[in-house]
């Protein structure tokens, strides 16, 4: 807050997780212009606007719109992609049109933060950097809101561009631990092994994780990821019930599954595997079998979830007449007050303490963790923190 205090205008990007105090520390700061951004701000801009949580919500794509929303704070009638209060009316003007040109960004000023602080669990004690090789994602998933930016279009840049950037965190900024935030990092074959052959070439000698889909990947694929530094990658599988893949519109198959992960493990590539309960159609039977398929597949790390129907998403506009627009707070992925299938709040949140602890307490896992251990003795007591951590989160 007191850093805050230094500026005219502050901007955060909201999420269904930090609303309610996002909005507790827009109020301390009444004298200031307070612009929120993020997909849960474009979803409920109005209702955000009438609570008089904020001035300004920037909807879509930022860059732009905030950029000229700074410039003409004073008379905001021309600026698109921004809604705003005026004479007691919520203004909402026209979206603007997507960026085309995504080489035509500027790469982030990363000279005004302090990149040390910024970690993730595979490199607990090096700092990362997070590079965006594309926007937008051309699939349906019921429980995802990026549509609602990109029309489920997806938006790339160069391969040679990506590289630009790359090269500049390591000469620059002396960073060689990337994470790739892309939505799905792995669409498009060509492209991606052009992509690692650039990086590779660079000897830049880096190392990086990003987010995959089981139907996307191939065999040549993996091995030039590999190649080019790929030290994990982080798959959805979600569940194990087809009807309930079904509802989500997640289209994967179990034989895709087991594709993806027998190659990635023959590769050695690190592995995290994203499971989901709750989701319309669950029953006590399918969360179950989906905790049992994560012990089958025996991925590195194995995340469970409770599924949140998070503004912007499909699930949000089927549920939002049921849902208490204030308590989102109460979605944190590991807690719940609602749900949407038959398995009461209480109950998944049992089974997700559960599943956590059949997948964690195996032998066979301990043994597969002490050997990773090993492999890199330096990050192992960091590592151990995290786990640490980790568990007493979904344990209280």
């Amino acid at each position: 807050l007191n850093f805050a205090e230094n500026f005219d205008v502050v901007l955060i990007p909201l999420a269904a997780s930090n609303a309610q105090g996002s909005y507790r520390f827009f109020s301390c700061l009444q004298d200031k212009v307070r612009i929120f951004m993020g997909t849960h701000a474009t979803a409920l801009a109005d209702y955000i606007l009438q609570q008089g949580y904020c001035d300004i919500i920037v909807r879509g794509e930022p860059e732009y719109t905030t950029l000229e929303t700074i410039q003409n704070l004073s008379n905001l009638n021309g600026v698109l992609g921004v809604s705003y209060i005026k004479d007691g009316q919520i203004i909402k003007n026209p979206d603007r049109p997507l960026i085309e040109d995504l080489d035509s960004l500027p790469f982030p000023a990363r000279d005004l933060v302090d990149n040390y602080k910024y970690h993730i669990v595979l490199f607990p004690n090096k700092p990362i950097a997070m590079v965006l090789t594309s926007r937008g994602c051309p699939f349906e998933c019921t429980f995802c809101a990026t549509h609602l930016f990109y029309k489920r279009r997806r938006n790339v840049r160069s391969p040679e561009n990506v590289v630009q950037e790359v090269e500049e965190v390591v000469k620059t900024y002396g960073i060689d631990h990337i994470f790739f935030i892309d939505d799905t990092f792995t669409i498009g074959e060509e492209r991606i092994i052009h992509l690692c052959r650039l990086l590779q070439e660079k000897k830049l000698g880096i190392k990086w994780i990003c987010l995959g889909r089981v139907d996307t990947v191939t065999e040549p694929m993996l091995h030039a990821m590999k190649e080019a530094g790929c030290k994990e990658i982080i798959y959805g599988i979600e569940s194990a019930s087809p009807a309930v893949l079904a509802k989500t519109k997640k289209k994967i198959s179990f034989e895709q599954m087991e594709f993806a992960v027998r190659i990635t493990k023959a590769l050695g590539i690190s592995m995290s595997l994203f499971f989901m309960f709750g989701n319309p159609g669950d029953t006590l039977k399918s969360i179950r079998e989906t905790s049992r398929l994560a012990r089958k597949l025996n991925p590195n790390f194995a995340s469970f979830n409770i599924a949140t129907p998070d503004p912007g998403t499909p699930l949000f506009a089927s549920l939002k007449d049921q849902l208490n627009l204030e308590g989102f707070d109460t979605f944190d992925r590991l807690n719940t007050d609602f749900s949407m299938c038959e398995v009461s709040p209480k109950r998944l949140r049992r089974e997700l303490v559960r599943a956590y602890l059949l997948y964690y307490s195996r032998p066979v896992y301990w043994l597969t963790l002490l050997r990773y251990f090993l492999s890199d003795p330096r990050n192992a007591p960091a590592m151990l923190k995290i786990f640490y951590r980790q568990a007493m989160n979904v344990l209280t």
